[in-house]
């Protein structure tokens, strides 16, 4: 593992990562998290600085450093996305493919979100946060967090590849 490009929860050490993902919905969703906290985490973009409320949530209820300035954005992205989706929208028994599917989310969306440079990776995967939160969809956010924080091209396909299967598994044409 490269520490410049990988954070050590990446998908290296699948449980770790779980571990972590399950830790960020619990407290996210929480009725107890701060409502100001939420809001800051909902507020962010790309681009912007990241908001105390992540670092805040990280360091208090996560059990490791902070991720290195490469993965700080994929991170802040899936912060980000729990607390758009609200509570209880991690699911880790139904992949993201699945979730994808069953909602309506267009094939050529997920084309696009699959074979997205990274300089739009981020973008286009929180549009498809944003439509499935609208949805009140549930999904595996440790199977999102590998798609975002990996960045071996290999692994990324397989990642893919996984995506795509539980899409097309679920997948039924309308119209």
């Amino acid at each position: 593992m490269n520490a410049a490009t990988e954070h050590p929860t990446a998908p290296g050490e699948p449980a770790k990562l779980a571990h972590t993902i399950a830790t960020l919905a619990g407290v996210i969703g929480h009725e107890r998290y701060p409502a100001a906290d939420r809001a800051a985490l909902k507020r962010w973009t790309p681009g912007q600085p990241v908001p105390l409320a992540f670092y805040r949530l990280w360091l208090r209820h996560v059990d490791e450093d902070l991720p290195n300035e490469v993965q700080t954005e994929a991170w802040m992205t899936l912060a980000w996305g729990l607390a758009i989706s609200g509570e209880g929208s991690h699911d880790p028994k139904r992949p993201l493919g699945q979730a994808l599917a069953e909602s309506g989310f267009s094939e050529g969306r997920l084309e696009r979100l699959l074979s997205a440079p990274d300089d739009v990776r981020i973008e286009l995967f929180m549009s498809a946060v944003r439509f499935l939160a609208a949805k009140g969809e549930r999904f595996d956010w440790t199977q999102a967090a590998r798609f975002l924080l990996t960045v071996d091209a290999a692994k990324r396909e397989s990642i893919h590849r996984r995506i795509a299967l539980g899409y097309y598994r679920n997948f039924e044409r309308r119209g």
